[in-house]
């Protein structure tokens, strides 16, 4: 099963990336916006990549993703993921694509430019 120290490393290596907690759990930020937390079972993670993505991998396997809103005010949060039934290789590649959704355009083009 994926953990924490995985989603850490997976987290940290990308440009401007700052570990806080999210309501008292761990969370990834970019330049102060949340792009990745687990929850308190510490089985689940969101991550919140676009809407879209987040749409078809919940289609695509119900038992492994989830779409997460916020229930009160129906915003899109991101996508909820079960670290235990998930590969290491695929939740490396959503941390990936949920802090380019947060990140500043800017940062996402020199990220790629490799600077």
């Amino acid at each position: 099963m994926i953990t924490l120290d995985d989603i850490r490393g997976y987290a940290t290596v990308l440009p401007d990336v700052e570990e806080k907690t999210h309501f008292r759990l761990p969370g990834f930020r970019v330049r102060d916006k949340l792009f990745a937390h687990l929850e308190k079972d510490k089985t689940h993670a969101i991550v919140c990549v676009g809407q879209a993505e987040a749409k078809a991998a919940a289609a695509n396997d119900p038992d492994v993703y989830e779409e997460v809103w916020r229930s009160n005010r129906g915003i899109f949060v991101g996508l909820r993921v079960d670290l235990s039934k998930v590969s290491a290789g695929r939740v490396r590649e959503l941390v990936e694509h949920a802090w380019r959704n947060k990140a500043p355009k800017r940062l996402v083009a020199a990220y790629d430019d490799g600077g």
